[in-house]
């Protein structure tokens, strides 16, 4: 018999844990989590990314970098921008979409020669030595402002490609000549600064 009592002994310990596991409730701290100051600091330095126009001024690594024109592309519905900088090195180009997530990427055109291997459309491209695979390709009507080199208005073809990590870019564009490359980063807004370049009252 004394197994028995032992027994129900230790069942009535397993209940009474299991009680008391079951009623604790989790302690908490009466405070509301810090805010997300990076999240801010982005959102701050977005908007002006999104009104971005010609005549601004782009500061980039202590360069002082001048908006010369735009291009609005739209494909069926998903639109983006690349703002033609004035730099004395190279053809830049800052592109921004605003879609399903804030991107935005600094591109330098490269001569065709660069291309060590592949041609657009093709799924690995190699330049400089750094091998780009294939993202997306399609076409997209646009509009030009300001200096451009392009048409007014009217459709461009685009291949782009990225390396294994991401971290650098590859594309080619075709406004109705032939394959225009270049080479991009993607950067994080607040590495830019906008200055506008008008005061005037309705200029955004």
């Amino acid at each position: 018999m004394w197994w028995l009592i032992l027994l129900l002994v230790l069942a009535a310990a397993v209940a009474a844990a299991v009680v008391v596991v079951r009623t604790r409730k989790p302690a908490t701290t009466g405070s509301r989590p810090p805010g997300d100051v990076i999240a801010e600091n982005d959102l701050a330095s977005v908007e002006p990314l999104r009104r971005l126009r010609v005549g601004d001024i782009v500061e980039y690594q202590g360069a002082m970098l001048f908006v010369r024109g735009r291009l609005d592309f739209d494909e069926s519905g998903y639109t983006w921008t690349e703002h033609f900088l004035d730099d004395a090195e190279a053809r830049r180009w800052l592109s921004v979409e605003d879609d399903e997530g804030f991107e935005v990427s600094l591109w330098r055109s490269i001569p065709a020669g660069d291309v060590e291997q592949g041609a657009p459309g093709d799924r690995d491209v190699i330049v400089g030595g750094v091998a780009y695979r294939l993202q997306e390709r399609g076409s997209a009507s646009f509009r030009a402002q300001g200096s451009t080199g392009t048409a007014p208005q009217g459709t461009a073809e685009y291949v782009d490609y990225a390396s294994a990590d991401g971290k650098q870019l590859l594309g080619f564009e075709n406004f109705g000549g032939s394959w225009e490359a270049s080479l991009g980063e993607p950067l994080q807004p607040w590495e830019l600064t906008v200055y506008p370049g008008s005061d005037e009252p309705g200029a955004r």
